[in-house]
């Protein structure tokens, strides 16, 4: 299968030559990480190769996008942008928001008592669904003008996505829904994100193909960065961790350099979730075994609602981190399955429907 190079030399090396086509991915760390560099990186080297590339922003102006990738010397006038950021401007009408950055005069600013803070702010026209939405038109619409597909996708940032529109029980089969559309699009994407709750495993890391982690910390006085490749299904991969620096040239994987750990971490600890990772397929493996039975059970309508219940126990400790708890659940569910299913008949033929009077071979 051919690769989708990222652009950075050293991280498609540890990608065994680059990703594979056609599958979400995420990209995650802490603020200052150089998740949307390692993105742009991405879209510019799908430029170099003459590929249609697709840029969803709602962290910020697709000007400021620009403006900023233009300190590195590059050029994304060649770069579609649909920008989702929300405006505040867009609720104007509405007396509880007020746009004081063009209203008022800053020496009224105490008389103001009713001002709704942006973190507060529900943008109407913001939404998982309004997203998708965009996203389908354009590319039908980039379809019917160039008769060719968007080959990649960036995603910047799902962390947005998921505060202005996605609260609640609702919010995993929203990104649920989302990831399966994105996978549908048969485009190759990287969806920005950052684990907002440390103790559970929110659902585009699962979803995910694939996951690559930046991490940045304080190690006296220096600011250090690396990067891991925590999951990458259907291919090998490079699992150690490695240094980077971001120069004026962009991202650079040091490959051949010792990493040192010490000092304090002004995001993740390196190195914190390496063990994890493993955890994490090995549990995603039985989980997925334990659903492709299921599926197998439905086509001999073998009832197995019982295996589901326990599923969804096994799914909600696996997103909760409590690893051992899902590992226990799924293998219990795992064993449960094949037994039934060794013990029962195999489905029966699909008979020919019979033929009308007077038919003959």
């Amino acid at each position: 299968m051919d690769r989708v190079k990222t652009g950075v030399v050293g991280l498609d090396t540890m990608l065994n030559g680059g990703l594979l086509p056609a599958r979400p991915y995420v990209i995650s760390g802490p603020t200052g990480s150089g998740k949307t560099t390692l993105a742009a990186h991405f879209l510019l080297e799908g430029l170099r190769l003459q590929e249609p590339c697709l840029l969803v922003t709602l962290d910020e102006p697709p000007i400021e996008v620009k403006s900023n990738m233009a300190t590195f010397g590059w050029t994304l006038d060649r770069l579609k942008i649909l920008d989702a950021t929300p405006d505040v401007r867009a609720h104007k009408r509405q007396r509880s928001v007020i746009d004081v950055g063009t209203s008022l005069d800053v020496r009224d600013m105490e008389q103001v008592t009713d001002i709704r803070q942006s973190s507060q702010i529900r943008a109407l026209e913001v939404t998982v669904h309004s997203v998708q939405k965009m996203i389908k038109q354009e590319f039908s619409l980039h379809l019917e003008r160039t008769k060719q597909r968007y080959k990649r996708i960036v995603i910047d940032s799902m962390t947005a996505l998921k505060m202005f529109s996605m609260q609640g029980q609702d919010s995993r089969i929203l990104i649920q829904s989302f990831m399966r559309f994105l996978a549908e699009l048969e485009a190759t994407t990287l969806i920005v994100s950052e684990r907002i709750a440390k103790k559970t495993l929110e659902t585009e890391f699962f979803l995910a193909r694939g996951e690559i982690r930046l991490h940045r910390w304080l190690d006296a006085s220096m600011i250090r960065r690396a990067v891991t490749i925590e999951k990458f299904r259907g291919s090998a991969f490079d699992d150690k961790m490695r240094p980077i620096s971001i120069t004026n040239k962009g991202i650079i994987v040091q490959l051949d350099a010792t990493l040192q750990l010490r000092g304090s971490s002004t995001g993740s600890k390196g190195g914190e979730s390496l063990l994890e990772t493993r955890l994490i397929d090995e549990v995603s493996n039985v989980i997925e075994g334990v659903m492709r039975q299921i599926e197998d059970a439905h086509r001999r309508q073998i009832s197995v609602r019982d295996v589901e219940v326990s599923l969804s126990r096994a799914m909600l400790a696996f997103q909760r981190r409590n690893y051992q708890k899902a590992m226990k659940v799924a293998l219990a569910c795992d064993s449960y399955l094949k037994e039934r299913l060794g013990t029962s008949p195999p489905p029966p033929p699909a008979t020919a429907p019979p033929r009308p009077p007077g038919v003959t071979r």
